[in-house]
């Protein structure tokens, strides 16, 4: 049984067509990619995924279960987690802080022990934060810790926002166009990161228009044109695929070896 499986999934906007039934599967343990020209439905696709967007029709699955009217807060708490294209971090907090507020979701003391700090808050609040701290230093960004988010350079405000995610324990982590913007420095960067967070078990689906990107890091490849699948396969398979040429470089260039 596979980790997601979206089955025949399409999203209307009145009349303009942004998914047509889209079929994806993803396999625990899985890195995969998905990729298209602007427009091409990967963000709406992201966002039917992660509950922020009903579908038209179809179906999308999580661990077996159908989760395609699930709200985003009930997804995430299921290990279902995304960052997103805009860096979403919460500038005027320290490093540490926006980590610890990714473990909101694992809370179980309520208002009153919180106003009252009871013993099981602060037990708590002591375990989140060891959580966040190692986090922290198991990416790189431990000697941060106590800087104000907004202080960071770009990439580092990136990994930030996967070290978030990370708190709120996904096993499924999707990953909206992490090295938008970077220079290669900060890409590689990012890239490491990645495969690290792949390496501890988790599984990953990224979009991303750096093609050195998705191709160095993805086991298999998903590529959309026009709301529509139009092909799939390794990154050595997508790379001299026909339709994909086109689609990123338009006829007459079928002898082309690369879509990067």
């Amino acid at each position: 049984m596979a980790l997601l499986e979206c089955s025949q999934v399409s999203k209307h906007f009145g009349g303009l067509k942004a998914l047509e039934k889209v079929s994806l599967s993803i396999e625990e343990g899985n890195l995969v990619g998905l990729i298209g020209p602007n427009g091409a439905g990967k963000t709406t696709l992201f966002n039917l995924i992660t509950g922020f967007l009903r579908a038209t029709s179809g179906k999308i699955a999580y661990q077996g279960r159908d989760i395609t009217s699930c709200p985003p807060h009930v997804l995430a708490s299921m290990g279902l987690v995304r960052t997103f294209q805009k860096i979403n971090v919460f500038g005027h907090l320290s490093v540490l802080d926006n980590v610890i507020t990714g473990h909101h979701l694992q809370k179980q003391t309520g208002l009153i022990g919180a106003l009252f700090q009871s013993r099981k808050f602060r037990r708590e609040e002591a375990s989140f934060r060891r959580d966040s701290l190692a986090i922290l230093d198991s990416i790189g960004l431990g000697k941060w810790e106590n800087y104000s988010a907004k202080d960071l350079p770009l990439g580092l405000q990136r990994a930030l926002g996967i070290a978030v995610a990370l708190a709120a324990k996904p096993r499924l982590l999707l990953l909206d166009e992490p090295a938008s913007g970077m220079n290669s420095e900060e890409s590689y960067f990012i890239m490491e990161l990645i495969r690290k967070v792949h390496k501890s078990g988790i599984t990953v689906l990224i979009v991303e228009h750096d093609m050195s990107v998705i191709m160095n890091l993805c086991q298999r490849i998903v590529v959309l044109d026009f709301g529509k699948v139009v092909a799939e396969g390794t990154p050595e398979g997508i790379q001299h695929d026909p339709q994909v040429i086109e689609v990123y470089l338009g006829k007459g260039f079928d002898n082309a070896a690369e879509i990067a």
